[in-house]
């Protein structure tokens, strides 16, 4: 039953609103995750070929560093 001045259709059109939030945060979540998986992967890998090297900080917390150039 459509009531009047069209409110039916603004009911359709907020339904659809959760379903959208949820794919936009499953968008947003799912790229932050890969691209953090993405630089822990290429920081292990210049550790390991020697490109880079992990030194403690003041405080004595790890920090990725890259090697100087020869």
């Amino acid at each position: 039953m459509q009531k009047e001045g069209g409110e039916a259709v603004k009911d359709k059109y907020w339904a659809v609103m959760p379903c959208l939030l949820l794919i936009l945060f499953a968008f947003v979540f799912s790229n932050l995750f890969v691209f953090s998986k993405g630089i822990e992967n290429l920081q292990r890998e210049a550790v390991l070929k020697g490109h880079a090297e992990w030194v403690a900080d003041q405080s004595g917390k790890p920090q990725f560093k890259w090697k100087e150039c020869k």
